[in-house]
């Protein structure tokens, strides 16, 4: 690269070859579209998103998006994968509820999100077997992931284990605890697994599981109407991020130079968290981990910040917009 000119093509990625897993469908994805294509105008580079993750706010969800009031039209769902697919994205739904029933199977909204899903040949993520089988019997095309949360429970996460994930499901994601165990990521099959980058918890967090159980109780709640929400967060002492403030234990964050290892060790899909982020801290995380640091990185994310303030102050005006009588 000559000296004073922006990198090009690869030269602008931090690891060539390297595709990625981002939240924002349902909540955020045109945001992440202008992203992309202001990266690709400004490096000739296009950040290989492959999987664009969320959900509605439906009974299958598992909570994740408990604090965002979203109503869509079936339309508005169905343009929302469509759009993805349009970009040579695949849209994966978050099915994260932790406990199911046969009835729950069910459930309309679902179903509905499944069909459409379906048409235009995207994924699920799960957390259940029983949704999970249920979805191989009766929609064997859709691409099936094993969510985060299977791991979290599992009582021995060894090579066998991440070997029985990666014949049942499509793709697995290497528990965040696990990243730090060299030993046993030179074992696992690296062509189905994926790993999380910006984990926010601490190692070897004890809460873990809770926090995941109070999600699915708390979504149940809301759309049933009825029972005490569990506020696990106000309970949690290290999320939201601003409560490690004062803490000197490090979270399980990835570091750039850590991905650039996990990738020469065979990994090639990383993932990044951040739904309930504000899109400053979740765009930081994005370019930090797909650009190169030195130069690309620190060129384009005070350029892409005016993008997220302009976001930010359109979804204020609407928000004011619906509160006003009319």
């Amino acid at each position: 690269m000559e000296p004073y000119l922006l990198p090009q093509g690869d030269q602008a990625a931090l690891a060539p070859g390297a595709a990625y897993s981002v939240p924002g469908l349902f909540l955020y994805s045109d945001l992440i579209y202008t992203c992309l294509d202001q990266v690709e105008a400004k490096f000739g580079y296009r950040i290989p998103v492959r999987y664009l993750y969320g959900s509605p706010k439906v009974l299958w969800n598992g909570g994740r998006l408990v604090l965002t009031d979203n109503h869509y039209t079936s339309r508005q769902l169905f343009d929302e994968l469509a759009g993805a697919a349009a970009r040579g994205i695949t849209p994966l739904l978050t099915f994260s509820m932790t406990h199911l029933t046969p009835a729950d199977l069910d459930d309309p909204a679902g179903n509905e999100l499944l069909e459409m899903t379906d048409q235009v040949k995207g994924g699920v993520i799960v957390s259940h077997p029983l949704l999970g089988d249920y979805i191989r019997r009766k929609y064997p095309r859709i691409e099936l992931h094993a969510s985060v949360i299977l791991t979290s429970f599992a009582e021995k996460r060894d090579a066998a284990y991440y070997e029985g994930l990666a014949r049942d499901y499509d793709r697995y994601v290497v528990h965040p605890d696990d990243n730090f165990r060299p030993d046993l990521l030179a074992r696992l099959p690296k062509d189905r697994g994926e790993i999380i980058l910006n984990e926010r918890c601490v190692l070897h967090c004890p809460q873990r599981k809770e926090h995941y159980l109070s999600t699915t109780d708390d979504q149940r709640i809301l759309q049933q109407g009825e029972g005490e929400l569990s506020h696990f967060l106000d309970r949690c002492p290290f999320v939201p991020d601003f409560k490690q403030c004062q803490t000197k234990a490090r979270n399980i964050s990835l570091t750039a130079q850590d991905l650039v290892n996990l990738q020469q060790m065979g990994f090639s899909l990383f993932k990044l968290q951040g739904r309930l982020d504000i899109p400053y801290v979740f765009f930081f995380d994005f370019l930090r981990y797909t650009l190169e640091n030195q130069v690309a990185f620190p060129a384009m994310y005070p350029i892409f910040a005016f993008a997220i303030r302009n976001h930010l102050k359109e979804k204020e005006r609407r928000r004011r917009a619906q509160q006003t009588p009319r």
